[in-house]
């Protein structure tokens, strides 16, 4: 993968606020976010369950030599297909949300086929149609 350096401006985000006007640093996206190459993968996201954090066509950055942790959105393996979803550690187990309300959660049991796959470290979003 090459690695493309690009310059990082300040925008602010705040009310009234005037950002400076001049480079800040050079930055690449990769630097930035890979910092294991052989364990680090995209993902496009689809569908509507991880909205309004995760949309259909972002794309997702994945380390699969990140530890999950409680309340981590991560990949996942389900039933011989991948999924993102929030991870949830409860005293009935593992326990997969979707942060749209309109999905529910996916209690995680012992004859299921799963495995976590990897964290979701970033994400990137075309906002040119948005």
């Amino acid at each position: 993968m090459k690695s493309h350096n690009h310059s990082i401006l300040k925008a602010n985000c705040g009310l009234f606020g005037i950002s400076d006007d001049y480079i800040e640093k050079y930055q690449s996206l990769d630097e930035k976010f890979i910092k294991n190459k052989s364990s680090t993968f995209f993902f496009e996201a689809t569908g509507d369950s991880m909205e309004p954090v995760v949309f259909s066509g972002d794309v997702l950055v994945v380390d699969r030599s990140i530890d999950w942790v409680h309340g981590k959105i991560v990949i996942v393996y389900l039933e011989g297909q991948f999924m993102c979803k929030r991870l949830l550690k409860s005293p009935r187990g593992i326990i997969l949300r979707s942060e749209n309300k309109l999905h529910r959660d996916i209690q995680i049991t012992e004859e299921m086929d799963f495995l976590i796959w990897g964290v979701v470290i970033a994400q990137a979003r075309d906002l040119r149609n948005f």
